[in-house]
């Protein structure tokens, strides 16, 4: 009778194709002996399921074998439910294998359990071979390479696994119908490896630093039957798109795809770090077809020190300037992705390197809390470094918070999170796009400068729901939480949007340049200005006073609003991204003021308190990434005579 495998994935998405398991079946699969011997399993879930869920479903399904992909975002569950199943199946063997767990067999092995196993690097080969294995009356996992296990407790290691050179020895789980196709994202791999060693990343850590890469016919293969089974969404694996030439003509494919069957509607990828206008391109390519993709720039730091010390180099920032410039000259969404804190970094440096990217028009600013991940430089380092962490508070994960460094102290990393909130909440949704460049360009205060006042202020204002959010975020460590931040997002632009104008009005209005009549009237504008996430947002007047320009009218999701002239030419420097300024200027001379209609009917999706958290945060969050979409349009209606 054939022995029964299942493999075990837990994902942070729903309905999320499980690649991992595809390979693994696919490659033992291609064994004969394997065929005969074994039938396959794959259950695949979100880690929100509950752990009893698991494990009745898991054991329910009697196998012989379990094989568990480990991540640092759902080891606390598998944690927790494997106890529960080892007694209840103890005669099953259980195969932990992925970045968390390799390597690390004597953090997750246990010596009064031989059958719970660990893989150690890249799994195909030592999955089947560990399945051949268990096929002997009598097996001897010694015998199979890239193993660590108990045995008499003590701990054996084996040798490691040579990688696959030839990744087209894997058979493809897409077109051997391994997978379902009623799938909302699929992941896509077309190479394995990274030529880059940065300190904080694990990427590479199972394949060194060799890039291999799977044939293109078959990866073009694979897109079509993505698309051809209307898969909405598609993630890309690889380490670095954009790398390799061919990535451009694979690009063109997708959207050759997408043109045909009307799939996939967004594609992620992790864009290479030192070919940006290749990534550029490619950006340009998914949008032409009508696909959401916006280009993520990876820079983590701009501090020379600290990029030495995690081993990076970064794309210049002259480089990044004329990128920028491209990409939103081209309404292109983009984000730049830094982690807070690396070690070298100061506060001080890394509200400075904040204050460089926004003077040079960054789309996006998004910044990750340093995990201290397994099998990453850093990790080898953590004492000399000075790295101290604390758990995320889930129950779910496995991750380690950098909370202090040896440059860092526990306040800095407080204070540091605080401004992040801030940057997210002023910078990201353009509520003081003109105000923030005007006070920057004129040598007032600088942006990163002006958020760490804002810090201060809210800190003080300890009731107020935006700082409650930010306290509590930071307190109970719900930064990890990937629906966190664009909760933000939702209180600032929906749930407590007054109460935020009110925030910030007395904010502005606490500091010494609150004198300048520019700056008073810049924020106006900008509070007119202000985006909605949803069409169905209260639209009122701003609860703000409104004295440097006139508001004329409230109608159809519109403000009519009468600027004086000399409030017009500064805010002409201020925006100068927007065409409606060189012209109003050159036709307005000799006027007293202009009048601006500005429109926030930009057909923005309906709020349903009724809708899941996890759905909330994904809208909102890719509102931010591609904010054009919502920001309102500016139309001059006429200027108004002496």
């Amino acid at each position: 009778m054939a022995k029964q495998a299942t493999l075990v994935t837990i994902n942070v998405y729903d309905k999320m194709v499980p690649l991992v398991s595809g390979y693994l079946e696919a490659f033992a699969r291609s064994d004969a002996d394997l065929r005969r011997a074994y039938t396959f399993d794959k259950y695949s879930t979100t880690r929100t399921t509950p752990v009893e869920t698991l494990v009745h479903d898991l054991a329910g399904r009697e196998s012989d074998v379990y094989a568990f992909s480990c991540y640092i975002w759902n080891m606390g569950l598998v944690k927790s439910l494997l106890p529960r199943l080892l007694d209840i199946r103890p005669d099953a063997q259980i195969l932990l294998g992925g970045p968390q767990v390799m390597k690390h067999a004597a953090d997750y092995a246990d010596p009064g359990h031989e059958n719970l196993v660990v893989c150690n690097g890249e799994g195909e080969r030592t999955f089947a071979n560990y399945l051949r294995e268990l096929i002997d009356e009598r097996p001897d996992l010694s015998k199979v390479r890239g193993l660590s296990f108990y045995r008499d407790h003590e701990l054996v290691t084996t040798e490691q696994e040579d990688r696959i050179q030839d990744l087209d020895d894997i058979p493809s789980p897409f077109l051997n119908d391994l997978f379902e196709t009623a799938n909302y994202m699929s992941v896509l791999e077309t190479n394995r490896g990274c030529p880059f060693r940065c300190g904080f990343c694990y990427w590479g850590a199972a394949n060194n630093d060799r890039v291999y890469r799977f044939d293109e016919s078959r990866v073009r293969e694979e897109i079509a039957w993505i698309s051809r089974n209307g898969t909405p969404t598609v993630l890309l694996a690889d380490a670095n798109w954009g790398m390799h030439k061919r990535d451009i003509g694979l690009s063109e494919y997708i959207s050759e795809c997408r043109q045909e069957y009307f799939a996939p509607m967004v594609v992620h990828f992790s864009a290479a770090k030192n070919s940006p206008h290749r990534v550029a391109e490619i950006t340009k390519i998914f949008k032409n077809a009508g696909m959401y993709s916006p280009q993520p720039i990876s820079m983590q730091s701009l501090d020379e020190t600290t990029l030495e010390t995690v081993d990076r180099s970064n794309i210049k920032l002259d480089a990044f300037e004329s990128l920028q410039s491209d990409l939103n000259g081209s309404d292109i969404g983009s984000y730049i992705e830094l982690i807070w804190p690396l070690p070298g970094e100061t506060l001080a440096s890394f509200q400075a390197g904040v204050s460089k990217l926004c003077e040079r028009r960054a789309h996006t600013l998004i910044t990750y809390v340093h995990l201290l991940l397994h099998n990453t430089p850093l990790h080898a380092r953590r004492k000399e470094l000075g790295l101290v962490t604390r758990p995320a508070q889930d129950g779910l994960a496995e991750a380690e918070i950098v909370v202090e460094t040896a440059e860092v102290s526990a306040r800095d990393f407080v204070d540091g999170m605080w401004f992040i909130y801030t940057v997210k909440a002023l910078y990201n949704t353009h509520i003081l796009h003109a105000l923030g460049r005007y006070l920057h360009t004129t040598g007032v205060m600088t942006y990163g400068d002006l958020y760490a006042e804002f810090v201060d202020f809210c800190q003080k204002e300890n009731r107020h729901p935006f700082s409650e959010f930010c306290r509590e975020s930071i307190e109970q460590a719900r930064y990890y939480d990937v629906t966190n931040y664009p909760t933000g997002y939702f209180l600032v632009l929906h749930d407590e949007r007054g109460a935020f104008e009110n925030l910030l009005y007395r904010f502005v209005s606490s500091q010494p340049w609150w004198e300048d009549d520019n700056a008073r009237a810049l924020f106006e504008i900008d509070q007119l200005s202000k985006p909605f996430l949803y069409g169905n947002t209260p639209f009122a007047v701003p609860d703000i006073p409104i004295e440097h320009v006139r508001l004329l009218d409230t109608s159809d999701r519109s403000y009519l609003v009468e600027i004086p002239r000399k409030y017009m030419a500064v805010l002409a420097q201020t925006v100068d991204e927007n065409p409606v300024f060189a012209g109003s200027l050159a036709n307005g001379r000799g006027s007293k003021s202009s009048v601006l209609c500005i429109s926030h009917d930009k057909n923005q999706h309906t709020h349903n308190p009724r809708q899941s958290i996890e759905a909330r945060s994904d809208y909102c969050s890719g509102v931010i990434s591609r904010l054009s979409s919502v920001l309102p349009e500016w139309k001059m209606v006429n200027n108004l005579a002496n």
